[in-house]
């Protein structure tokens, strides 16, 4: 018959008298598990208070009861130990790590990726090897990512496509080492961070300076509820009242049958041009209710070069600031990358141009000439400003007869 091992509330083992054949037995069990509980410290093995194991449930090969509670210690690093384990393989590369996986971000993501290996292998032997990273959300696990890309060698880290997804980044310990954003994100003062975008509000802000140089000055500002209308709106209006001095407002609803009155409500207000701070179908609605006199100007918002001209007549006239890819095919660096692959609505395209020019700059970044050189971009003629943000130059354009031309001197 066994005898039973009980633990007292003080976490002491208490033996009754037993027999001198299990002496030794019971001595050596008891030797090997204290034994093993010194050699793995970063493990409890003790049990609770209070709980019986029958000496036949202890593990010959371990010394542990196998009904054993084992708990890691909660204070013990996990980094793995140089002296034990391999380092990480380091290769130097450049990584892109975008939110492919995502269900809402997955179609632009993929856009990016593929201008930007388009543009990889164009460069061919002068660019490091290109590591692409698929994340689902570019929250933590994209400062993860980004982390382990420079652990493994990573020259520079290329990520961020959404504004929170930038901030993320550049305020992370990511930004201790060479970082590019895809969207907007100062960190004021690190000489690690720089950022480019297809930001609306640069746009707006040179619509504004476009309609200046043609010598207007009192602009009417059409604008709906929506927070992206809103953006560009105010950023319209602030570069206008700094460069020409006034400005009025009209509120559209976004409803089709609300656009016969806005004639009426630019009638009651004055000015010598028109804003559209409007998406595409909202200005294809607009734009016959606004007099031929007036000139109108917008950003890329208002404008999907791509449609069928048929249905861009309605957009004659209007006036704003595009990027070369879609309306100069002359252009030296347009015409040395393929189109995409497969059909692409006009917000992915403008995304692939973005991860083209992203990768000319990440190339830059890494021979250490950003500073020094311009690019001639796909999308802009691109230049390193203060707080090492690329900014963009769009070329002015119009819409002529349905089809998006280069706007003529």
């Amino acid at each position: 018959m066994g005898v039973a091992t009980t633990y007292n509330p003080d976490g002491n083992a208490a033996f009754p008298p037993e027999p001198a054949s299990f002496a030794m037995s019971r001595l050596t069990a008891l030797l090997f598990l204290a034994l093993a509980s010194w050699v793995s410290p970063a493990f409890s093995a003790d049990p609770p208070a209070g709980t019986t194991f029958p000496p036949q449930d202890i593990d010959p090969a371990t010394g542990l009861s196998r009904s054993s509670v084992v708990r890691p210690l909660r204070d013990v690093a996990t980094v793995p130990d140089p002296r034990r384990s391999p380092p990480a393989v380091r290769r130097p590369h450049i990584a892109l790590i975008l939110p492919t996986s995502s269900q809402a971000l997955g179609r632009l993501a993929e856009a990016v990726r593929q201008g930007f290996t388009v543009a990889a292998e164009v460069a061919g032997k002068e660019a490091p090897p290109l590591h692409v990273t698929a994340i689902e959300n570019e929250g933590q696990g994209l400062v993860d990512a980004c982390l382990y890309a420079q652990s493994t060698g990573a020259l520079l880290v290329v990520g961020g496509l959404t504004r929170d997804g930038a901030t993320a980044m550049v305020s992370s310990d990511c930004a201790r080492r060479p970082v590019l954003a895809l969207n907007e994100a100062r960190a004021e003062g690190n000489p690690n961070v720089f950022s480019i975008s297809l930001s609306l509000e640069h746009e707006a802000r040179q619509a504004a300076l476009l309609a200046v140089e043609s010598g207007l000055r009192s602009a009417i500002v059409i604008h709906t509820p929506s927070p992206i209308s809103r953006r560009v709106q105010e950023a319209f209006e602030r570069e206008w009242t700094r460069a020409a001095g006034e400005t009025r407002r009209i509120l559209y609803s976004g409803k089709a049958e609300e656009a016969a009155l806005i004639r009426e409500r630019i009638a009651n207000s004055r000015g010598d041009m028109v804003f559209f701070a409007l998406d595409y179908n909202e200005a294809l609605a607009v734009r016959p209710y606004v007099s031929a006199m007036l000139p109108v100007y917008a950003t890329s918002l208002s404008v999907n070069p791509r449609a069928d001209p048929l249905v861009n007549l309605d957009l004659q006239g209007l006036r704003y600031v595009e990027m070369p890819w879609f309306i100069h095919p002359d252009h030296p660096a347009v015409m040395v990358y393929p189109q995409p692959k497969e059909p692409q609505n006009v917000e992915q395209e403008r995304l692939y141009a973005l991860g083209i020019d992203a990768f000319r700059l990440a190339l830059l970044l890494v021979k250490g000439e950003a500073a020094k050189l311009g690019l001639d971009g796909v999308t802009g003629k691109i230049a390193l400003e203060p707080g090492n943000h690329f900014s963009r130059q769009l070329s002015p354009a119009e819409v002529d007869g349905g089809r998006v031309i280069p706007l003529r001197p």
